[in-house]
């Protein structure tokens, strides 16, 4: 399943379960329960519970793709298109980044304040006040403190899409270096996030921490914006190069040429085998050629009668194929496509390397779900 366009209502229930995970963290910590217990009893220090709770929720608002997959919506909603045969293209974890711009800019800010509200609360019960003038010290008193909690979460989840922006731009021709780089620059980013808000945050300054969350925002955000727009485009050239569309192929004031005149509105072409034999007219052969189209609809077989008249014979469903074969008898090359519960097209002429490697591909559709680069 791919993730594309989660919900509003999605977002913030992951934004509250992000909250509610730190909390409960920072609950079985804090000197609130474990001041009834002795230190060997408890095996911990409950003045480490606001560094707990802010790395946690630092690192978790820095995960905001890997907590979003689970919420992905298919990113293949055709029918036609969800047959098993059928060619797809290779899935990823980070087509979030493909939803309408500001609903991939509010998750931060969302999930920012789900945390904030999580701080709010263990604040009230915390048996470290924190020093006036930290940003723990001065969470409920200074809006300044609050405000650098936000901005903070609200950068690791704009870098965690910067990240995965960068990740889905290779994810069609280069799939090792997109699971690379969306393994690395999340696990690091969680790690620094984490290891920051533990170690530092809470005992830092008010002052640097707003102006530091500030800086982190601005720049997450100026990365993510220009991340995201190349990554989808160069994504959609892919795509438009290895699945052209009837539309893309017809220039302006030209009529459609075969088979694009057999096709029907929004049907793409997979591939097409032309069984013409080279030398017909010199055999004197007056049979009109035939070709073998995959759609991403249908399969069929089709006569071109003339330059931008094409008459399609026969014709099965995605789901059907079986397979491929070629084969030469006597001076022929004989192309099929062969079907489950249904007679196999076949088409003679052409070359037995180019009807080879027609067989080879649709062999491996057939099996595969996806035709062989």
């Amino acid at each position: 399943m791919e993730l594309k366009n989660p919900t509003i209502g999605k977002i913030v229930v992951f934004g509250l379960l992000i909250a509610g995970i730190a909390l409960i963290a920072f609950t079985s910590t804090n000197a609130g329960v474990a001041s009834k217990h002795s230190p060997d009893d408890f095996g911990g220090d409950p003045y480490l519970a606001p560094s707990i709770i802010l790395g946690l929720l630092l690192a978790l608002n820095a995960v905001a793709i890997a907590a979003l997959a689970i919420a992905g919506e298919d990113d293949h909603p055709d029918r036609a298109e969800a047959e098993p045969h059928t060619p797809r293209q290779p899935k990823s974890f980070t087509r979030f980044v493909h939803a309408p711009l500001p609903r991939v800019l509010l998750v931060g800010p969302i999930w920012a304040v789900c945390s904030l509200v999580a701080l709010f609360i263990g604040h009230t019960y915390s048996a470290d006040p924190g020093v006036p003038g930290t940003v723990w010290g001065d969470l409920t008193g200074n809006p300044l403190s609050a405000l650098s909690i936000v901005f903070l979460c609200w950068a690791t989840a704009n870098m965690a899409f910067a990240w995965s922006s960068l990740a889905e731009a290779f994810s069609r021709d280069r799939r090792p270096v997109s699971l690379t780089i969306l393994t690395c620059g999340l696990g690091l980013g969680c790690l620094t996030a984490g290891l920051f808000g533990f170690f530092g945050l809470a005992t830092l300054t008010t002052v640097i921490a707003f102006l530091l969350g500030a800086v982190c925002l601005i720049v997450s955000t100026a990365l993510l914006i220009p991340l995201r727009w190349w990554a989808i485009r160069r994504v959609d050239r892919f795509d438009s190069a290895e699945r052209p569309t009837a539309g893309t192929r017809r220039s302006p004031g030209r009529s459609a040429q075969p088979p694009e005149d057999a096709l029907r509105p929004g049907e793409r072409i997979l591939t097409t085998y032309l069984g013409e034999v080279p030398n017909a007219h010199a055999n004197g052969s007056t049979a009109d050629p035939q070709m073998l189209v995959l759609t991403d609809r249908r399969i069929f077989r089709a006569s071109i009668i003339a330059p931008g008249r094409t008459f399609v014979l026969e014709q099965a469903e995605p789901g059907q194929l079986s397979g491929g074969a070629s084969e030469r008898r006597s001076n022929h090359v004989i192309t099929t496509v062969l079907f489950n519960g249904r007679q196999p097209m076949s088409v003679t002429g052409g070359t037995e390397e180019a009807s080879g490697r027609f067989a080879e591909a649709i062999t491996v559709l057939a099996r595969t779900g996806r035709l062989p680069r």
